[in-house]
């Protein structure tokens, strides 16, 4: 009986993974079965968790998709591979004194900053910064072979500099929050946020600006 459910269990997972990855891609069943080299009834199975696929079409599907057969199956929460403990370490200093808790910690003050300002055109302005800003990172690591190609519909190159372009219009034409409605950042009293915008323009003197 155990057994049993533990399959069945699997079998909703991968059925549930699956239908969310096609949608996620904006493909259509159709269009989805075509390219995987199925019938769209069977997709559609698959997806409802009807039929059992085979191994083959498992791993077509982490191919087409662009995600380990692990996560595909339910077994990982990680889509790309990544070591779960790896985030754990994020929170600590290397040599060099780099904490990612600090970029953390500095996406959250701005967050809370727009949210307090009760200016919705805050919210979407930063919304929309930090997800070119990830997509632009997640290019450059599929440059780099560290992603998978197969996630992106547009040329990794094009992508990076529309994603650029998008970026500075957003700047543009955004006017930023006024002093009376931050949340509390005391210059006086030294956050994440002025730790990271510090160290910002350091790396950018340092680059751009010579003696």
């Amino acid at each position: 009986m155990s057994e049993n459910y533990t399959k069945n269990e699997k079998s909703s997972k991968f059925a549930a993974i699956l239908s969310q990855l096609r949608k996620e891609r904006g493909s259509s069943q159709k269009k989805a079965a075509a390219d995987l080299g199925i019938s769209q009834a069977l997709l559609s199975h698959y997806e409802k968790g009807i039929r059992e696929c085979g191994l083959d079409f498992v791993i077509k599907c982490s191919r087409y998709y662009g995600v380990t057969t692990d996560y595909l199956l339910g077994i990982s929460g990680s889509r790309y591979g990544i070591d779960e403990e790896y985030f754990n370490r994020m929170t600590n200093e290397d040599e060099n004194g780099v904490s990612m808790a600090a970029i953390s910690q500095g996406m959250k003050i701005l967050l809370e900053t727009a949210l307090a300002a009760s200016e919705s055109d805050a919210v979407r302005y930063l919304h929309s910064y930090y997800m070119l800003c990830i997509y632009r990172g997640a290019l450059t690591l599929a440059k780099s072979g560290a992603l998978p190609s197969e996630m992106f519909r547009i040329d990794p190159n094009i992508g990076h500099e529309l994603a650029a372009a998008a970026i500075a219009m957003l700047d543009a034409r955004f006017v930023f929050i006024e002093d009376k409605s931050r949340t509390g950042a005391d210059p006086f009293n030294k956050t994440d946020l002025h730790t990271l915008v510090e160290e910002a323009e350091n790396y950018l003197m340092s680059i751009f600006i010579t003696e």
